[in-house]
Order: C-alpha cells, then structure tokens, then sequence
C-alpha cells in the first residue's frame, strides 16, 4: 500500500472543512496545521511534488493524529485519509526508525502480548502515571490458555462461527472472550477458535509499519481462510475494521491472496452486530441496571455496527440506557496514540469523562478495549465493559 496509489485522491479535497468539524485533535488545540485537509496539503507537497522537505517537524504533524478515521467517515468524496496517513508514516519512519522497534513490535504482535507493547510505548515516568494507570491490567492466563475446553455445542445450532480473538481481549481482557463463547452458545451459535491468529495488525498500520502488518495479515488470511463457518467474528471494532476493508486494500488486484482476502472479508462481523443480526433465542433475565454505550471510532466500516449494542441490550428487561451527550465522541486513546501523546489524548478524553458523569450511571458499554482501558483509568466507581458481557451478566453468567 504505497502512496503514490493515492496521488490522484489527494486532489479531490475541495476544502470543505467537514474533516475539521469531527477531528478530536484539531477540536482540541484548533492547529489547522494537524487537520485532516492540511495534513494532506503537506503529504502532497513532500512526497508527491517534493517542495517540502521531510522533516522532524513534518513527522510530528503526521504523528499528532489519532487515526480515527472520522476524517474519512465525513469527507464527501469518500478520500480515504487514515490509509493516506498511514502510507506518509510509512516513509517518513523508513529513513529514522531502528529495525529492533519494528522487530520488538512484530514479535509482540504474533504472541498477541499486546500489554508488553504497551509498556515498551509509554512515555518516560514523570509523564506517564495516568498512562501507566491505563494499562494496568492483571488479569492473570491469557484467553487462548484460560479456554482449553470449549463449551458444548448448543442443542439446537443455528450457526457455526470462527472467532478472531483480538490481541486485547486474548492479554487484557480474557473475561470478555469467555463472555462472547457463552452468549452466543446460549443462543445457539456455535462458536470455534482457530489456532496460531496472531494481531490484527492495527499497532503496525498506526506506526506506519506496513510491512509488518501484511505479514500479521498473510498469517491470519491462511487460517481464516481455511475455515468452513457461516461468519467470523471479532469482539473488538478495531480488529473488525482491519479484517474486514484494510486486509483487502493490502493485496493488488494481482497479487493471489487477493481473491482470498476478499471471500474474508465477507464473512467478518462484530459479535454484537452479528448477534443483533441473528437475533436472541434464549431470553436475558430482568437486569436493573441503567448504562451509557460510548461508540468507538473505529465502528464506521458498516453501517450496523454503531447501533447492534443499543438494539441488542434494549432485549434486556428492566435495564436501561441512558445516552451521554455525544455519544460517538473519540476518548482520545487512538490505539497507541495515548502512550505517545499523553496530555493531548487526556484532554480529548476529558470532555467523554464529564459526558459520562453527567449521565450518573454506573456501567459504560463499549467493544473497543482500548477505549475500555483509557476511560476506566479516569473513572472511579463506574464499570466499563463489553456489551456482551453486560448482556451475559443478564443470563447469570
């Protein structure tokens, strides 16, 4: 994916401003420079026409983005500026960053450890303790050791799915795999996972380390691929988004996975949306317990998932949810952009803070766990959880 397929996209921005009106980072300290449109003006002029020189002051513009696609989902000639951005990181990080980063990354990513590539990201100490706190996450044997035996296949299957566990939920929170596993088995979806996945390969595309991520992607499509399933789900929008537009996008026309990629992709949904789509057969029991549903940014490759935790949950009797203003709002973690970027990334979350307290719930629903982990740093007393799992609490679970 290198830029000069981008060149002629980048002169369809008529400089509507439309990008600047949803971008968390330009919202916050209104830099016009970091916006999406001028953040493209500059690409083009140093990487296309060659007038700019590549600088360190070009490469901080290109790193102070979160790459939450926001730009993109509201641009109205569909320019698509997160992979743009990504393929611009990509040359400028080829001429300064060390093979051992990239190597340190790529072996973090194919164990999914995703917490020690975390750790290694985190700004130096006397910035980082609200950082630190973020990550600080124990949950003792990841998902794929805490899973050895899987649940019986339900009595009456409806489907068969493959399960992408993230690199997140499989280190950070296997409490939310084993939540998805039991939802879906009590309604009759029977659930398998594959052997050998390894991390989407989000961390590498943010970095601008594509490489390593076609090859996170070749490894996971060669046993994706394989498998005889009505669907695939993953539990984290991120790693859906990935799977289900960015893999495509990394393979030409003519390379051989391409065709592969795409039978792939077809099958890729977010396990709430997916549950939503084939509707409850076992009924949740009565759950008192009013919530708010922050909605990542990474939910905006289809048009369903946005709304699946809000219709599903509503199934819940007695429960009720209760919308913060906002509600679509970036938190400010982008990945790892809040290890790297800290008092910026905590002042956008600041604002989702205060939207959620005003709400004077208890619980926050929300399927990205980056979002989970950076909101339930600066919330005390209030739970954030994967919609399936607030649903599994409804079934006893």
């Amino acid at each position: 994916m290198g830029l000069e397929q981008y060149e002629d996209q980048m002169l369809r921005c008529f400089h509507c401003q439309l990008c600047l009106a949803v971008c968390p980072v330009y919202l916050e300290d209104l830099m016009e420079t970091c916006s999406a449109r001028a953040r493209l003006g500059l690409i083009h002029a140093a990487f296309v026409e060659g007038s700019l020189p590549i600088s360190q002051r070009l490469r901080e513009v290109l790193d102070r983005c979160l790459l939450c696609t926001r730009c993109a989902q509201s641009c109205p000639v569909g320019i698509p500026l997160d992979d743009i951005f990504a393929a611009a990181r990509r040359l400028v990080r080829e001429r300064e960053k060390p093979q051992t980063t990239a190597d340190e990354m790529a072996s973090a990513m194919k164990q999914r450890r995703l917490y020690g590539l975390m750790k290694k990201s985190v700004s130096p100490p006397e910035d980082s303790q609200q950082r630190e706190e973020a990550i600080h996450h124990s949950p003792g044997e990841p998902f794929e050791e805490r899973i050895r035996d899987l649940p019986a296949p339900p009595a009456f299957t409806r489907s068969r799915v493959a399960y992408y566990v993230g690199c997140s939920t499989n280190s950070l929170y296997p409490e939310t795999g084993e939540a998805v596993l039991r939802v879906m088995s009590r309604n009759g979806i029977q659930v398998v996972v594959p052997e050998g996945l390894v991390c989407c390969g989000m961390p590498a595309f943010a970095s601008g380390d594509l490489d390593t991520m076609v090859e996170m992607l070749r490894t996971n499509l060669s046993i994706l691929a394989e498998q005889d399933v009505d669907a695939i789900i993953t539990d984290c929008t991120s790693c859906g988004m990935v799977l289900k537009t960015k893999m495509v996008q990394m393979f030409s026309m003519d390379n051989e996975l391409r065709h592969q990629a795409e039978a792939v992709s077809g099958k890729i949904w977010e396990a709430t949306d997916y549950l939503n789509h084939m509707g409850l057969t076992s009924e949740p029991s009565p759950l008192s317990e009013p919530y708010t549903y922050h909605v990542p940014c990474h939910a905006g490759w289809s048009v369903s998932v946005k709304n699946a935790p809000r219709k599903l949950l509503q199934e819940i009797p007695q429960s009720r949810l209760t919308e913060m203003t906002s509600p679509e709002i970036c938190c400010g973690a982008g990945a790892l952009f809040f290890t790297e970027h800290g008092e910026l990334s905590e002042r956008i979350r600041s604002h989702k803070i205060e939207a959620i307290l005003e709400t004077g719930v208890k619980t926050v629903v929300t399927q990205c766990p980056f979002c989970r982990s950076y909101l339930a740093a600066a919330l005390d007393k209030v739970t954030v959880m994967h919609p399936l799992s607030f649903l599994a609490k409804s079934y006893g679970e």
